[in-house]
């Protein structure tokens, strides 16, 4: 299962200045995402009897053996990374309503992906379009995507765990 944490550091070489950016961090000290547990390594517990939070490398590209780890800081614990590690998908397939050309004023095209394909997801930020978040996931080895879904990161973390969300969407499909 995918775990909902906030993020305070996230270092890497090829874009950690836009995951957890100076403006979230200044504004509310973190940035909310969902992460797959699947890719962490050297997880290392750092809480506080005031402060839960943890510390670990993260792997965006799991098949890729060249591929670096990043460097990230969250605000869980490690129990509840191992929890969240320990408890099975509901499916091994997930389906999500992407956003074509990630426009969100499209028209959403239902897309299946393999559960362990996906890295995180992350909130996109327009105040417009508040219900939707991005998916970052690998096609094959080296593919990496970040493809807009019609789903704010709560409603996909449903899907996740449940096959299906809180709340009532509609989309339609393109032929």
């Amino acid at each position: 299962m995918f775990i909902l944490t906030n993020i305070t550091k996230w270092v890497d070489q090829r874009d950690s200045t836009k995951r957890s950016h100076k403006r979230d961090i200044a504004m509310v000290g973190y940035r909310t995402f969902l992460i797959n547990p699947n890719r962490i390594v050297d997880l290392v517990d750092t809480s506080t009897l005031v402060v839960t939070s943890s510390h670990f490398r993260f792997s965006d590209n799991h098949r890729d053996r060249r591929e670096g780890t990043s460097y990230v800081i969250c605000g869980s614990s490690a129990a509840q990374i191992e929890s969240a590690h320990n408890t099975a998908f509901f499916s091994k397939f997930v389906t999500l309503p992407f956003c074509p050309k990630n426009d969100p004023t499209k028209t959403t095209v239902d897309t299946m992906l393999d559960v362990d394909d996906i890295a995180y997801f992350d909130a996109y930020n327009d105040p417009d379009y508040s219900n939707f978040c991005w998916c970052v996931y690998n096609r094959k080895a080296f593919k990496r995507i970040e493809q807009l879904v019609a789903l704010s990161i709560e409603e996909a973390e449903d899907i996740l765990e449940t096959g299906t969300t809180s709340t009532t969407t509609t989309s339609t499909d393109r032929q």
